[in-house]
């Protein structure tokens, strides 16, 4: 069952020349990120106060004229039934006129191409924690497992490295990679990142954006 968080933020800033909505979803996370700073309320806690897939459109049905675009969040919001979202996505595509756009980790790829392939999300705002392209045996696994909160498998990576390539190829202006600066991280990793992207772009002729967003201790 899908279920919302009850506060939701308006923000200038995800999408840039759009006042959007961002509405977290409570289907939990499969990743821990270091410093995240939604682990705790969204994932971590029991919720007895939620919103449901209906309670969110009507919602949007009487205020969307307050903002043009609304961003589906986490914690992990494919972490939900592929199904469900679907169904509320359609629903959601008759009331709202906006952008869609979705925010995820990059470890469902296949959803993230039905959701593409049938035009119910009009961007992806994925993450590229760490330059997954360069991962091996050799590669330092406790800053991994520091980042990702998570020991990182082969087949994780290659889930993260696969949903990357798609939303590049798909190439939404409304799309973006985005890496949050790791204090645990060195310079050397972010360059690594924005190289790698940049190459996606040019091997599939895309321009989606590349964010690196400074990262901020929770409160």
């Amino acid at each position: 069952m899908l279920r919302f968080y009850p506060i939701m933020i308006r923000t200038f800033e995800d999408l840039p020349g759009n006042t959007s909505l961002v509405i977290h979803s409570l289907a939990g996370c499969n990743l821990h990120c270091f410093g995240c700073h939604n682990y705790d309320e969204l994932v971590a806690s029991n919720h007895e106060h939620y919103l449901l897939p209906d309670d969110i459109l009507q919602q949007i049905k009487m205020s969307g004229f307050l903002f043009d675009a609304v961003i589906f969040s986490g914690g992990e919001f494919l972490m939900g039934n592929l199904e469900e979202i679907s169904v509320f996505l359609t629903k959601l595509r008759k009331w709202f006129q906006g952008k869609i756009i979705i925010n995820t980790n990059g470890t469902f790829p296949e959803k993230i191409r039905h959701l593409l392939e049938r035009e119910l999300a009009d961007g992806i705002h994925i993450d590229m924690k760490l330059p997954y392209h360069s991962f091996d045996k050799n590669v330092d696994m406790a800053a991994y497992q520091a980042v990702l909160g998570v020991l990182p498998t082969p087949e994780l990576v290659q889930n993260m490295m696969s949903a990357i390539q798609l939303v590049v190829r798909h190439n939404s202006p409304l799309s973006q990679v985005r890496t949050v600066k790791y204090p645990v991280l060195s310079e050397e990793y972010f360059e690594q990142i924005r190289s790698y992207v940049d190459e996606l772009n040019g091997r599939y002729n895309s321009n989606v954006a590349y964010k690196l967003n400074e990262f901020y201790f929770p409160a």
